[in-house]
C-alpha cells in the first residue's frame, strides 16, 4: 500500500528539529500521522542557528537556499514561507596579490579565475565532474553511482592527492572546510561531488529568515523542546517507542508505531547503542569536525558588491563573509579547519581573532577601520560531517542494518550531504519510507 492511501492515523516520532527532522515531520503528517517531533536543544531549528545579534533576528548557521533546492523550498511553500531575496554566490581568493572571485551572475570569470588556481589537468578534471552533475542530478548527492565508481577508484588516498597542489590550496580547501570543515586530507575523493555541487548553484536567502517557518511550523506540529531521545524502545522486534527524558528528568518510555531518528550521526549512534550495537558501531565512523562563527554589526560596510567574501589560510579564520547581499555592514567570521578549531572561546580571545581578520580585510580589501556595534559567537562543537571513505559501502551497511528494525527510519547530514536540500531530502525519504511500513501494517 502506498504512503498516500494510508488507512490509519499512527502516532510517530521525529528526534532532531534540523531540517531533516522538519522535513521528514511534515511529510509525516501531511501522509495523515500524528508526529511529536523531539528536540534535545531549547529551542528548534538545529544548525541554522536561530539567534540575535543585538535587537535583529539572525541565523549564525546555513541560510543559503540554491535554486535547486527543490525539496527545501516545497517544504517553506507548503507552510506559506516562500518569500525570497536573491544572494548570488561570490567568494574570493588571493593568489600573488591577485583577488580571484567566484560569482554566480559572472560565470565566465569565474571559470577563468578556477582556470587561474590550478593546473590544466586538475581544470580539465573539474570540468568533467561539473559536466556529469549537471547531466545527471543525482551526482549532487552522495551515494551516486558516478562517485561511487570514483570513490572505489581514489578513496584509499585523500582529497588532497587528487588534486595538485595549487588547485588544493587555492579552490579545494575553502571548499571543503567551508561546507565540511575539514582539511583536504581528512575528506575522501568520493565525497567531492557535493562539494562541487554547491558551486554550480545560485543561492537566494529567506526574505525573513528561517524563523516564520518555524513559527508556521509549529502550528501544526507539536515539538517537545528540552527533550532527550536516550533509546529506542523494542518489543516484539519492532520499534514500540522511546525512552525519552524531559529536562533532564528520569528517563520515562514513550509509546509510537514508528520512529524517524533524524540527528547528526554520532547523536544517531547513541540512541541505538543499547538496542542496536552493530548499527550504532558503524554509525560512529562518521567523523566531525568543530566550528566557530563569530557575527559582528559595524557602523558601515565591510565589503562592497564586487566582493562579498575572502577565503583565508593564513590564520584560525578560514572566511569571512558579508552576512547578506545588501548587508554588508554585518560580517559572518567563520573558524574551522584545523588552524580554526577554537578551544578558547573567552571574549578576550574573540576580540583578538576579530581584530587579526579586520585588519586582513582592510590589508587585502582595503576595508574601512569600522566599529563593531553587536557581536554574537556561536560555537559547535559537531558542526559539520566530513563522511566516510567508501562512502556506497557505508551507506549499504546502514540500510542492511535499519531493515532489522521495522518501524524505525534514519535521516540526517551524513547520508546525502550536509547542504540544506540533501538533509532536507533524507528527511522527506524517511516520512514516506515510514509511512509505506505503517501504511502496510494497517
Amino acid at each position: 500500500m502506498s504512503a498516500e492511501r494510508t488507512v490509519r492515523r499512527r502516532r510517530t516520532a521525529v528526534v532532531g528539529s534540523g531540517i531533516s527532522g522538519l522535513n521528514a515531520a511534515l511529510r509525516l503528517e501531511m501522509l495523515g500521522h500524528s508526529v511529536e517531533v523531539i528536540e534535545a536543544a531549547d529551542t528548534a531549528g538545529g544548525r541554522f542557528g536561530v539567534d540575535r545579534l543585538g535587537d535583529r533576528q539572525v541565523m549564525t548557521g546555513g541560510k543559503n537556499i540554491g535554486r535547486r533546492y527543490t525539496e527545501f523550498r516545497r517544504f517553506t511553500a507548503e507552510l506559506g514561507v516562500d518569500a525570497y531575496d536573491s544572494f548570488g554566490y561570490n567568494a574570493s581568493r588571493l593568489k600573488n596579490g591577485e583577488i580571484l572571485t567566484l560569482d554566480s551572475e559572472r560565470r565566465g570569470k569565474t571559470l577563468a579565475n578556477i582556470r587561474k588556481m590550478g593546473s590544466a589537468r586538475d581544470f580539465a578534471r573539474l570540468v568533467a565532474m561539473a559536466a556529469r552533475i549537471r547531466q545527471n542530478d543525482s551526482n549532487r548527492f552522495l551515494g551516486s553511482s558516478y562517485f561511487t565508481r570514483l570513490s572505489q577508484r581514489h578513496d584509499h588516498a585523500p582529497l588532497s592527492s587528487f588534486f595538485g597542489a595549487d588547485m588544493t590550496d587555492m579552490l579545494i580547501r575553502p571548499m571543503v572546510i567551508r561546507n565540511n570543515g575539514a582539511e583536504p586530507d581528512e575528506v575522501s575523493p568520493g565525497t567531492f561531488g557535493t562539494n562541487l555541487a554547491m558551486l554550480m548553484d545560485h543561492y537566494d536567502q529567506l526574505a525573513g529568515g528561517i524563523q516564520p517557518a518555524l513559527d508556521a511550523f509549529a502550528k501544526r506540529i507539536p515539538v517537545r523542546t528540552g527533550t532527550r531521545a536516550e533509546s529506542l524502545v523494542i518489543r516484539d522486534g519492532k520499534v514500540a517507542g522511546l525512552r525519552l527524558s524531559e529536562n533532564g528528568a528520569p528517563a520515562e518510555d514513550v509509546e509510537y508505531d514508528g520512529v524517524v531518528i533524524a540527528t547528526p550521526a554520532y547523536a544517531t549512534s547513541a540512541i541505538l547503542r543499547d538496542t542496536h550495537p552493530a548499527l550504532a558501531r558503524r554509525l560512529s565512523d562518521v567523523r566531525y569536525f568543530p566550528s566557530t562563527v563569530v557575527l559582528v554589526e559595524y557602523d558601515r560596510d565591510m565589503f562592497n558588491e564586487e566582493v562579498r567574501a575572502l577565503a583565508m589560510d593564513d590564520g584560525p579564520c578560514s572566511n569571512a563573509g558579508s552576512y547578506g547581499k545588501d548587508e554588508r555592514h554585518i560580517v559572518r567570521y567563520t573558524y574551522s579547519g584545523r588552524k580554526g578549531r577554537l578551544t578558547d572561546l573567552s571574549p578576550e580571545n574573540i576580540d583578538r581573532l576579530t581584530s587579526e581578520t579586520e585588519a586582513q580585510l582592510r590589508r587585502h580589501l582595503g576595508a574601512p577601520r569600522a566599529e563593531r556595534v553587536n557581536t554574537l559567537v556561536k560555537h559547535w562543537e559537531a558542526a559539520y560531517s566530513g563522511y566516510v571513505p567508501y562512502h556506497a559501502e557505508f551507506l549499504a551497511d546502514v540500510r542492511k542494518g535499519v531493515a532489522t528494525v521495522p518501524g524505525l527510519e534514519l535521516a540526517g547530514d551524513y547520508i546525502q550531504g550536509v547542504a540544506i536540500e540533501p538533509c532536507a531530502r533524507t528527511g522527506g525519504a524517511a516520512a514516506v519510507r515510514l509511512a509505506n511500513h505503517l501504511g502496510a501494517a494497517s
